[in-house]
């Protein structure tokens, strides 16, 4: 994570102009809602299965810089929260620290939560209340993002 954040952070601001900033703003809420369309209606399937496998520590490097979700996590706070809280420079280097050690904490959660309700979260009807309620989580994310990064700014 810190790694992506770092290389976008300093690429948004080489690609993004300060003044197309409520644009692609835009963009990315609407990108952020039609993930929370496919969430909310995705059927899950729960099967049985589980592997044992062990890997290096660039196996999972390289499973994380190539996963779809880091982008998607990692994209919009570098290439637009970051400028338009006029993080630049060395503060992109600390910010990205910050956020990979928050970010490190999400799969020792999970992994700590998964031993925990196990069980319960296999069954098909927590995954229905589970992906209904991420759907209107990320609608709520798109819709603070457009107020304060597309209709803000183009209206001042």
């Amino acid at each position: 994570m810190f790694i992506l954040f770092v290389l976008l952070g300093y690429l948004g601001l080489q690609v993004i102009n300060p003044q197309f900033l409520p644009y692609v703003s835009l963009i990315g809420c609407g990108y952020i809602l039609y993930i929370a369309w496919k969430v909310a209606k995705a059927n899950v399937q729960v099967s049985d299965t589980s592997a044992d496998a062990s890997l290096s520590f660039f196996d999972g490097l390289f499973m994380q810089l190539l996963n779809p979700k880091a982008l998607v996590a990692t994209l919009p706070i570098a290439t637009i929260q970051f400028p338009s809280a006029d993080i630049t420079g060395a503060a992109i280097v600390f910010w990205s620290f910050i956020l990979a050690i928050l970010a490190f904490g999400a799969p020792t959660s999970y992994s700590l939560a998964g031993l925990v309700l196990g069980k319960q979260v296999s069954r098909p009807g927590v995954f229905y209340v589970f992906n209904k309620l991420m759907a209107v989580l990320l609608v709520y994310v798109a819709l603070m993002i457009a107020y304060e990064h597309v209709l803000t700014p183009l209206m001042a």
